[in-house]
C-alpha cells in the first residue's frame, strides 16, 4: 500500500504543477456491490455509499486524462452451497477501492453549458477485509455524463458507471478466524457500479 501511494504522488505532483486548467472533483455517489459465484458458495457485497476523488486534465478540447480514486465502506457475506462440508455462513465488512487512470471525452459543443461526456478506464481493485483477507484485481471502469458549469471555475459532474474486476485463471477468499478456515475460489469477479455526483473546481488557466 505504501508503494501504491508513492506511485500516485509521484504521478500527480508533476500534473499539478504544470498542467493548466486541471479538474478538481470530488464527489459521492450510490454503488451496486455485486456478487460472486464461487464454486464453494457465493460472496455477496452489499451495496452502499461511494466517495472519491477525480483529477482531470485537459489533453484537448475533447478529451481529458482522468485520475480516479473510489471506495465504498459496506459489508459481504458468504453463503456456503449444500454439499461442502466445513463451510459455513459468514459476514465481515469490506472497503473496495478503485485505483483508475483513463480518458474522459466530451461530446458536442464543448463550450455549452452542460457537456455530455463518456469515459472509460483501467487500473486495479483492492478488495479489504478483516475476516476473509485482501484481493487485488486487474479491473476496467466505463461510464456516461454530463458536466455542467456555473462558471469558468465552479460545476457539478453527474456520472453513471459500469466497475469490472477480473480474475484470470482463477482466485478467490480465505474464509476464517484464526488457524482455521476454508479457501474458496472462482473465475468471475463482482462487476459492480455506481451513480454519482461531484463538485467540479477547476485550478490553473
Amino acid at each position: 500500500m505504501k508503494k501504491l501511494k508513492l506511485v500516485l504522488l509521484v504521478t500527480l505532483f508533476p500534473t499539478l504543477l504544470f498542467s493548466q486548467g486541471i479538474e478538481l472533483v470530488p464527489f459521492a455517489g450510490y454503488m451496486f456491490g455485486g456478487s460472486v459465484n464461487y464454486i464453494q458458495g457465493k460472496v455477496k457485497f452489499e451495496n452502499g455509499m461511494d466517495y472519491g476523488l477525480s483529477l482531470l486534465v485537459p489533453m484537448s478540447p475533447y478529451v481529458e486524462l482522468e485520475l480516479n480514486y473510489t471506495q465504498m465502506q459496506s459489508s459481504a457475506t458468504f453463503t456456503p452451497y449444500t454439499g461442502y462440508p466445513g463451510y459455513e455462513f459468514q459476514k465481515t465488512d469490506i472497503a473496495t477501492n478503485y485505483f483508475q487512470i483513463g480518458g474522459l471525452s466530451k461530446f458536442g459543443d464543448v463550450d455549452a453549458t452542460a457537456v455530455p461526456f463518456g469515459s472509460f478506464s483501467l487500473g486495479a481493485t483492492w478488495f479489504h477485509t478483516d475476516d476473509f483477507g485482501d484481493e487485488w484485481r486487474f479491473s476496467v471502469v466505463v461510464g456516461l455524463g454530463v458536466k455542467i458549469m456555473f462558471s469558468e471555475r465552479i460545476g457539478i459532474m453527474l456520472r453513471g458507471r459500469l466497475m469490472m474486476p477480473m480474475i484470470f485463471g482463477g482466485g478467490g477468499f480465505y474464509l476464517g478466524t484464526g488457524g482455521s478456515g476454508a479457501y474458496v475460489s472462482s473465475v468471475v469477479a463482482p462487476w459492480q457500479g455506481d451513480f454519482n455526483g461531484g463538485l467540479i473546481i477547476k485550478l490553473g488557466g
